[in-house]
């Protein structure tokens, strides 16, 4: 049984068919053919290798390892991240934060009225800061509200 590892006899039965067509070519036609020859493998090699190379690969290339610090997020992402989590010394941020809720649900509702929901309370109640599970009822509430129409 022969050894897996083993590449076998045909790599060298191939390669060293390939040296003997080269050696024939350059003693029959001399270097120049020889520089053909190599211009049209390096070619023949070109087309063949790149188009691969060019293909999505599925990997976000974006993404590079072992970077100082995390890219910088969208200046809204960052807004909303700096008011639904505030650093310690931001106190302004759940007041922010709630102007910035009533002016969504305003625009959104024409001032009729905010329905009944954690929406209504918060809005109705001072400014304070939201936890994500109540920052998510707050937010479906606000989607779920009709919109006015505009003529």
């Amino acid at each position: 049984m022969a050894d897996p590892g083993r590449p076998g006899l045909r790599p060298y039965v191939v390669a060293g068919g390939l040296g003997t067509v080269v050696l024939l070519l350059v003693v029959a036609r001399g270097p120049v053919a020889l520089l053909a020859a190599a211009a049209i493998a390096v070619l023949t090699g070109f087309v063949l290798a790149v188009p691969p190379l060019l293909r999505p690969d599925g990997i976000d290339w974006d993404w590079l390892p072992d970077r100082a610090q995390e890219p910088q997020p969208e200046p809204g992402i960052a807004t909303l991240r700096r008011l639904l989590a505030p650093e310690t010394g931001d106190t302004a941020a759940p007041a922010r934060l709630h102007a910035l809720v009533r002016a969504i649900a305003d625009d959104r509702s024409g001032g009729t009225g905010y329905g009944e929901g954690r929406l209504k309370a918060y809005l109705d109640g001072p400014p304070r800061r939201l936890d994500l599970a109540e920052a998510g009822a707050v937010i479906t509430e606000l989607e779920a509200l009709t919109t006015k129409e505009t003529r």
